[in-house]
């Protein structure tokens, strides 16, 4: 008798419980943000080869403030085997606030990779000080984002000048003194987001001297006010400037059109990607954008709510086409909800499949707790034609959130990291086949090409994460590939014949 799918899947994929209990702070009293913790940075944070993790958290609400190891911020450094340990105390990342989404990168150039995490009430700035130590360097580094509520974030290179500058999204204006209450069959639960005021999201230009200064004005970004959820960083033309797409939520996306010189054009209606072709707003959620039909063009996947589908847009050159009924991605997600999503190549077919992070956005304990928690799915890739299922993943159903694909123990396979709240963050190994090649450029923005496979370094995935992380191709059976990279500043470097299975770091 043959093996189920279930019993295959179970037979690939090995569930490894982290120590770290997402806290939402979600009481009688639904609090709105209680519904949206659940941020991930993976990063290699001491420079030993291997990927750590690090978990935003939230804290009691309304008041946000943490008062309990509880309600901690996590770093977990990676020991190998799959075994982690909890550094968060010597390493000084604990936080204070209530805290959602983080995002890791080198601001400074000094090799070491450093951490942005965004909160209900702003940002703090973490510089990696080495020998496993960060250093609360917000105030120094002039970064005011008003205490707005920071949905996530991205580092890019704003100009090509060789600086990280940095994206925040913001979402909605919340008040508890003034938040209604709000019920779904006569029992509290979260208000849906028209009842919440928009925010403009922020842009900070880096000094080049550990300073930052605001140009959200200037730039033009604030001139247009949303309901933030996450960000995409990507040259979506190809003109050697990097843009950004904005998810959101139940309002139009914006997608940010580099022009160069520090100014951005908002043109999301004109590439055809500020709402579905349905015309109605999705309640946009987590964000990708990677090349998922190997033609070389950075395409845009976002998740929602049941009904609402994942949608799935293919980048033309022209404009964006919206593709999840060629695709059968809109068949296969419509009755899920969604968070954190990633384009990963799982099977190392040469192919990106899509893996999600589902749940409802409602209370779990609510009259719509028994359907709101769901699984994590992978969406295979049919050679970027079609994704053939949306299998669900060996682990419970929760209220996922955060999802980051990344390979913790250097196998070769892509493995899923994520958050759920109220429960303990899972690791999936994957054990996979096929050969592979991971290409470290570092920098974000570079493009990599590999066996016509392309994808692009960004430090922003999914939902409220980030990966900081070497880019990951599929091989299959090849046991070589060349590799070609490309810069922001428009230099390029081509290798050729490169052995697969290994690390390969590139340098300008």
């Amino acid at each position: 008798m043959g093996l189920s799918l279930a019993m295959l899947l179970a037979a690939t994929w090995q569930t490894v419980p982290l120590p770290f209990t997402l806290f939402s702070g979600e009481g009688e009293r639904k609090h709105l943000p209680a519904t949206t913790p659940g941020g991930i940075a993976v990063f290699d944070f001491d420079g030993d080869g291997l990927l750590d993790i690090f978990f935003a958290n939230g804290a009691p609400l309304p008041s946000g403030r943490k008062t309990a190891p509880a309600h901690h911020n996590r770093m977990l450094r990676n020991r190998g085997g799959l075994r982690f340990e909890d550094v968060t105390a010597s390493a000084g990342l604990a936080g204070n606030g209530y805290d959602l989404a983080a995002s890791a990168a080198d601001f400074d150039g000094d090799g070491r990779t450093d951490l942005l995490v965004s909160g209900l009430r702003g940002v703090t700035l973490y510089r990696n000080r080495a020998a496993g130590g960060f250093e609360d360097v917000t105030r120094r580094a002039g970064l005011d984002n008003k205490l707005r509520w920071a949905a996530g974030a991205a580092w890019f290179d704003l100009e090509n000048d060789g600086d990280l500058d940095l994206f925040i999204v913001n979402y909605v204006r919340w008040d508890a003194a003034t938040e209604r209450e709000c019920k779904v069959d006569g029992m509290p639960d979260f208000c849906h987001p028209k009842f919440y005021d928009p925010e403009p999201n922020a842009l900070f230009r880096n000094n080049g001297d550990g300073t930052f200064t605001d140009v959200s004005e200037a730039s033009g970004i604030a001139a247009h006010k949303g309901k933030g959820m996450a960000v995409a960083a990507a040259d979506f033309d190809l003109d050697g400037l990097t843009d950004l797409f904005v998810t959101n939520d139940r309002v139009f996306n914006f997608l940010f059109r580099n022009l160069g010189k520090g100014r951005f054009e908002e043109r999301a209606f004109d590439l055809g990607v500020a709402v579905p072709a349905s015309g109605n707003p999705p309640s946009s959620m987590g964000i990708d954008a990677q090349d998922y039909d190997n033609d070389g063009r950075p395409d845009i996947i976002y998740t929602a709510l049941r009904d609402e589908t994942f949608p799935l847009y293919r980048n033309t050159a022209a404009e964006f086409a919206e593709t999840g009924i060629a695709t059968r991605l809109g068949v296969l997600t419509r009755p899920m909800a969604g968070w954190g999503v990633a384009f990963a190549d799982l099977d190392n077919d040469g192919w990106k499949d899509i893996a999600a992070a589902r749940s409802d956005v409602l209370s779990a304990f609510g009259p719509k707790g028994a359907s709101a928690r769901e699984p994590l799915s992978w969406f295979r890739s049919n050679a970027g034609k079609q994704f053939v299922s949306g299998d669900p993943l060996p682990a419970a159903p929760a209220m996922f959130r955060g999802l980051v694909a990344a390979d913790f123990d250097r196998d070769g396979c892509l493995d899923l990291v994520a958050t759920a709240l109220q429960s303990q963050a899972l690791l999936l190994r994957h054990a996979c086949t096929g050969n592979w090649l991971e290409v470290d450029v570092r920098a974000p923005g570079a493009r990599v090409e590999v066996a016509g496979q392309w994808r692009h370094q960004t430090s922003a995935v999914g939902y409220a994460s980030s990966c900081a992380c070497p880019l990951h191709f599929g091989l299959g059976t090849r046991t070589s590939a060349d590799v070609e990279v490309r810069w922001p500043n428009g230099s390029k470097r081509r290798i050729s014949a490169v052995k697969a299975n290994q690390i390969l770091t590139v340098e300008p």
